[in-house]
């Protein structure tokens, strides 16, 4: 007997700088009441479909996820937009697009949204939570890139260059923080979640203990062994601690 599918899934989109961001909606089957949502940001050079699996889990038990693609923000991208364009600014202002548009659903709760980010997409959620504290009833961030700002300090780009298999610009470089991102996130005093891979090599996870520090309401959770990129056993045991705190019906 087929298992019954518990969410509906479809296209949307936003819009920033009169470019399309491509997006899409996974919807719970569910009667009565306005939704939970979480608004789930890919990392550097990866996609929307590298998040499907925890937007699936989180929509199966009861809350909208909406995975999308940063403008510019890989090779696989559906979105206009790119590389050389994109920065740090030009993504946290497409989730403040992707934001205003999944709020103005009439599915979702606007008093219970939730952004979820990982690695480069984790930086920038924690940055947009801190412009906008009040609007987010939490935030959840795997393996986020507070070492950006550190990586690239001193550095300079003449044209283009290619990193981890995109080409980027100058345009990266001046879109970084001008400010301690360290500070800036203190901003923000809602729940936040971060699980970071006690092996990882790309952003070490003395980042997101440090990050720990300037949160009121903090937890921690270190995956032994894990590196930039989860293991499918450890990325499971995330996608259920993400749908707990959301406190979908499971």
């Amino acid at each position: 007997m087929c298992k019954e599918k518990r969410y509906a899934a479809r296209h949307i989109c936003a819009f920033a700088d009169g470019e399309r961001i491509d997006a899409a909606a996974f919807i719970p089957s569910v009667s009565g009441g306005r939704l939970p949502a979480v608004i789930l940001s890919h990392g550097y050079n990866s996609c929307q479909g590298d998040l499907c699996d925890v937007a699936v889990r989180l929509a199966e038990n009861g809350a909208a996820a909406v995975v999308y693609d940063f403008r510019g923000g890989s090779v696989n991208s559906r979105s206009e937009g790119s590389s050389l364009k994109m920065s740090i600014r030009s993504e946290m202002k497409d989730l403040a697009a992707v934001v205003d548009e999944v709020s103005g659903m009439e599915e979702i709760d606007q008093s219970r949204v939730y952004l979820y980010g990982e690695s480069q997409g984790g930086l920038v959620t924690a940055l947009t939570a801190a412009e906008s504290p009040q609007r987010f009833c939490g935030i959840f961030l795997l393996y986020p890139a507070f070492c950006i700002p550190d990586d690239w300090r001193g550095r300079r780009v003449d044209g283009e260059i290619e990193l981890m298999g995109m080409r980027l610009s100058d345009e990266y470089i001046k879109g970084l923080p001008e400010y301690d991102v360290f500070e800036r996130i203190k901003n923000y005093t809602g729940r936040v979640v971060i699980g970071h891979g006690s092996a990882d090599r790309v952003v070490s996870v003395e980042y997101s203990r440090r990050a720990q520090k300037c949160f009121p309401d903090c937890r921690l959770v270190e995956y032994s062994g894990e590196g930039h990129g989860f293991a499918p056993a450890a990325r499971k045991e995330w996608a259920e601690l993400v749908r707990l705190e959301v406190r979908c019906k499971g």
